[in-house]
């Protein structure tokens, strides 16, 4: 299970995949993520901040082993999506948008990041624009199980400068997304340090997804 690779103290080399911003901020929904991302390999502990709380021995991970998944971009003001049937998703980084997933009218499972950015207002071009284009689409047809979250609201600014004040090799603290194979939602603090591709997890939350009405209103 991927999530078992996601704890406090777990390190990895890894080099993610860049945001995109170079689209028009249309709120089209376009196929947008990679089958074969960056390779994101678990490489140890991190004994500053291994709590000990989840041995690796007993979940069952391995050193040197690269964390299978898909990638899912974040393209600023459109939603980007992939087909997910039996893969686990990751994407980022969270800074306040929505990930949700839904079932096409194939039947196949999709997996979605709804591109806002934290520079316009909520309610102004572009983030206006890519919600309403998201809330308005096949998405939140009834019938679509469409489940979602905000990996950004599972911390608040204090837990996240806790974690980052236990090491000083720590340059800046993400929030990442994953989206498991059953459909489980975790938000995942991934932390960049001074040294370029070498990254520590600093804790993961299990997220209970939002059902379609309550999307709705976030999104309003």
């Amino acid at each position: 299970m991927i999530e078992n690779y996601f704890e406090k103290g777990f390190t990895y080399n890894w080099n993610p995949p860049d945001k995109i911003t170079t689209d028009p901020m249309d709120g089209a929904i376009v196929r947008s993520g990679s089958s074969h991302p960056p390779p994101l390999t678990y490489t140890g502990l991190h004994a500053g901040i291994f709590d000990g709380a989840a041995l690796p021995s007993t979940l069952g991970v391995t050193i040197g082993a690269v964390i299978r998944h898909r990638w899912l971009n974040y393209v600023h003001g459109r939603t980007a999506y992939v087909r997910s049937t039996n893969t686990d998703v990751l994407t980022g980084f969270m800074s306040g948008c929505w990930i949700c997933s839904w079932k096409g009218k194939s039947g196949n499972r999709r997996v979605g990041h709804i591109g806002t950015i934290s520079a316009a207002a909520k309610n102004k071009p572009p983030n206006s624009t890519v919600k309403q284009a998201f809330t308005s689409s096949d998405a939140m047809r009834v019938g679509s199980h469409i489940r979602g979250y905000n990996p950004a609201d599972a911390w608040n600014a204090n837990e996240v400068l806790q974690v980052t004040n236990q090491t000083k090799i720590v340059t800046w603290a993400h929030i990442m997304s994953l989206v498991t194979t059953r459909n489980e939602f975790y938000s995942i603090i991934m932390m960049e340090t001074k040294t370029p591709g070498k990254w520590i997890c600093g804790g993961k939350k299990r997220v209970h997804g939002k059902d379609r009405g309550r999307i709705q209103t976030a999104l309003a």
